[in-house]
């Protein structure tokens, strides 16, 4: 996004704006994903079966459920600063506390987990009510895919750190370090951001002419924002494009978390890596998911400026992220290599990127003024198909005495997503 683009500026103190919340999001993704690898020596510790660690990982997902929607709310009614800075210093400090909850037993670690989970939850949709403020509507695909590059980028430092901190230091040094990154963050952006740029953009107000009418501020100014109806539970159940959306975060979530917390497990326990090489191996997908989220971001913004329709780019974009995941769950049952399992899940990482020219900013589409809130409510419903999917897996481990069933339940589960979208999708704003 250049600073001297003519048609759709960036303004001045929004680049600093995505910076932070880029590096907002690194922090939020290494604090969570930590806990996949230095469960392994935690697990070997206490003794812990693959159910207990499940349910120690998936503990998270429980407290990531409730403060989504208050956060949405919250942050499109008075501004996402203070939404998102409170939530990284809380998690933060849960972060701080997670080695000394889990020397107290599990009740309280699972309480520590919850507590961080409930803190975390807060940063999708202050982060998407702060770029309806402050990002132009041509360029918010290009901001959210470099926002969402943090998933990956912040899953690459904690599976390349956390186990080299562990055999250098300890699984409890990883969770300190950690932890104190969160709080230098928030002493940055309590001083240096703010809610909403002063004065507001002409384009924010939907006066500013859009020459091509198939771009979001056309879609955005087509009509007076007072004309359309607030986000109300009846309007979302009645509405085609949040189910669409809806159905497809939660596909989407169900594959990402199942490879975010058991993918370092599966290479250790089923195809014989040690920690270290488990950790390495993990991050090749990773780093694929890093690089591709701002590219697919950039390529919806670049296909629709030359004229393809929004919903057809949508569409074909959240396909294509699905087809991927469906033949990657496949192809992995059908190897015992190391290697190719690696290769297949790196590719499908690659195309599941694409879901940000889908479902991820789709949002911004049907709700410019209230894409906080109805992104706290599909994320909402997404943290509840992490929490099962990471959950199921250790207990279909459990249960089978392998892996293969888990991997054929999430081919399933985006087979199901991807044709809920392909019908349902649209662009059309619907809200204020």
């Amino acid at each position: 996004m250049s600073s001297t683009s003519s048609s759709n500026p960036l303004l001045p103190g929004a680049r600093l704006m995505l910076v932070m919340t880029v590096l907002a999001v690194y922090i939020c993704m290494i604090d969570r994903i930590a806990i996949s690898i230095a469960i392994i020596p935690m697990a070997e510790e206490q003794g812990w079966s693959p159910t207990v660690q499940g349910a120690v990982m998936s503990a998270f997902f429980v407290g990531y459920l409730l403060l989504q929607i208050p956060a949405g709310y919250l942050s499109d009614r008075f501004g996402g600063k203070w939404v998102l800075g409170l939530g990284v210093i809380f998690w933060s400090l849960f972060t701080l506390l997670t080695p000394i909850s889990a020397m107290l037993g599990l009740s309280i670690l699972f309480l520590c987990r919850f507590l961080m989970g409930m803190a975390e939850s807060v940063t999708w949709p202050s982060i998407y009510a702060l770029y309806s403020q402050w990002i132009h509507p041509d360029r918010r695909a290009s901001a959210v895919g470099l926002m969402n590059s943090g998933i990956a980028g912040g899953s690459v430092i904690a599976l390349i750190c956390t186990p080299w901190l562990i055999t250098v230091w300890s699984w409890q040094g990883a969770f300190y370090l950690y932890g104190a990154l969160g709080v230098a963050w928030f002493i940055v952006w309590i001083v240096s951001a703010q809610s909403r740029p002063s004065p507001l953009p002409q384009w924010h107000s939907g006066a500013a002419p859009a020459t091509d009418p198939s771009s979001a501020l056309a879609l955005e100014a087509s009509g007076d924002a007072a004309a359309f109806p607030r986000l109300t539970i009846g309007g979302m159940l009645r509405s085609r494009a949040v189910w669409a959306i809806a159905i497809a975060h939660i596909s989407i979530n169900w594959s990402l978390y199942l490879i975010l917390s058991w993918f370092p497990t599966f290479v250790s326990q089923e195809l014989g890596a040690d920690l270290q090489t488990a950790g390495l191996l993990a991050l090749a997908p990773t780093l694929m998911s890093l690089i591709m989220a701002p590219v697919a971001g950039r390529l919806f913004d670049t296909l629709v400026s030359r004229g393809y329709g929004r919903r057809k780019v949508r569409r074909v974009m959240q396909t294509t992220a699905f087809a991927g995941i469906t033949l990657a769950m496949l192809a992995v049952t059908l190897t015992d290599s190391l290697m190719f399992s690696v290769a297949v899940i790196t590719v499908s990482n690659a195309l599941t990127a694409f879901s940000i020219g889908g479902f991820a900013t789709n949002h911004l589409d049907i709700a410019p003024n209230q894409s906080g809130l109805l992104m706290g409510v599909t994320n909402t419903l997404a943290a509840v198909s992490s929490s099962v999917s990471v959950f199921v897996s250790g207990l279909i481990q459990d249960v089978s005495g392998g892996w293969d069933a888990v991997f054929y339940l999430a081919a399933i589960v985006s087979v199901f997503g991807a044709a809920c979208y392909g019908l349902l999708a649209d662009v059309d704003r619907e809200f204020h």
